[in-house]
């Protein structure tokens, strides 16, 4: 679309460029006791030659996609995973970054600054196991120019029940958007101005066969 798109509002440009990024990250893991799993990363990136939507010289004629703008940002994440018993095991992560447009010197938006995340699967009896996690979005601002209020922070929690028939078949029923909470992800003003809405309360039902 970006190289031969022909969308009068999104021109193509077929001498458009890859986008370029560098980046560093450290991570380490730390093995706490023999049920506990402990581990740490931090980054940082620069990104380069950003492919974006330039409004054209001539008014009324939209726009073309062209290599513009750098972006910088850095980040981490911390995440544990513990059998709390032989049936019970907790998994959970926090992360954390900022990234700022270099062009604007403000934040780039989109992304949110903080996520947490926590699942519990618990085996309850042979061949039966419950899982339900919380998914939490928080810290979002808008890209600079976007004068539309900041998206407001969400909670997501899903439950999924899970049986193993015997060693090849294997039924999952899923609830997902259990609260039927407003899920909202951000979009740009120029395309979709009511953001991204997300799926509300939903219902899975899955069969797998092993073969």
């Amino acid at each position: 679309m970006e190289a031969y798109g022909i969308n009068p509002a999104q021109a193509g440009n077929p001498d458009i460029r890859p986008e370029r990024m560098e980046n560093v990250e450290l991570v380490a893991n730390w093995q706490a006791r023999k049920d506990t799993q402990v581990s740490l990363s931090l980054f940082a990136y620069e990104l380069y030659d950003m492919i974006r939507v330039v409004t054209n010289t001539t008014p009324g004629t939209g726009g073309t996609w062209r290599n513009v703008g750098r972006q910088r940002g850095a980040g981490g994440e911390l995440e544990a995973v513990w059998d709390a018993t032989a049936a019970v095991r907790l998994t959970g992560n926090f992360a954390w970054q900022h990234a700022t447009d270099l062009a604007t010197n403000t934040d780039s938006g989109f992304a949110p600054h903080q996520h947490a995340f926590v699942r519990a699967d618990w085996r309850f009896t042979p061949g039966w196991q419950l899982g339900a996690q919380v998914n939490s979005v928080m810290d979002r601002v808008r890209a600079s120019g976007d004068t539309r209020a900041a998206l407001p922070d969400y909670t997501c929690t899903d439950l999924t029940l899970r049986t193993s028939v015997n060693r090849q078949w294997e039924i999952a029923g899923s609830v997902r958007n259990v609260f039927n909470t407003t899920l909202l992800e951000p979009s740009a003003a120029s395309t979709v101005p009511s953001d991204l809405p997300q799926a509300g309360r939903s219902w899975y039902v899955q069969a797998t066969y092993r073969l």
